[in-house]
């Protein structure tokens, strides 16, 4: 079963979503992401992310971050030591993202 909950309308989780198309390989953008994930994970706010690979396109990627509020997520992306991680990752990839509040969220037990 899961539990639907209604989320804020205007404040509390936010949740980044960043769409990804490679100009390198699967492993060279990946270790440049793990580096930024890295410094990503020591920012005040920051609860988790999760990159996704696309089944049928390798070269296409998704990642998936949580913050405590959009505050935080502007304060770590405002960084002047964020700058050379956007950077190395638009080097090697496009790519295209959005800031979203959590409106409704629900967990599944596995069966």
């Amino acid at each position: 079963m899961s539990a639907e909950q209604p989320g804020p309308a205007s404040g509390g989780p936010a949740t980044f979503v960043n769409s990804f198309t490679l100009r390198t390989t699967p492993e060279e953008f990946e270790d440049v992401f793990a580096r930024t994930a890295r410094f990503m994970e020591r920012q005040p706010g920051f609860l988790g992310y999760s990159l996704v690979r696309h089944l049928e396109q390798p070269q296409a990627y998704v990642n998936i971050a949580r913050w405590a509020d959009v505050g935080s997520f502007r304060a770590a992306v405002g960084q002047a030591d964020f700058r050379p991680h956007a950077e190395a990752l638009r080097a090697i990839s496009s790519s295209s993202s959005n800031l979203y509040l959590e409106r409704h969220s629900a967990t599944g037990e596995a069966r």
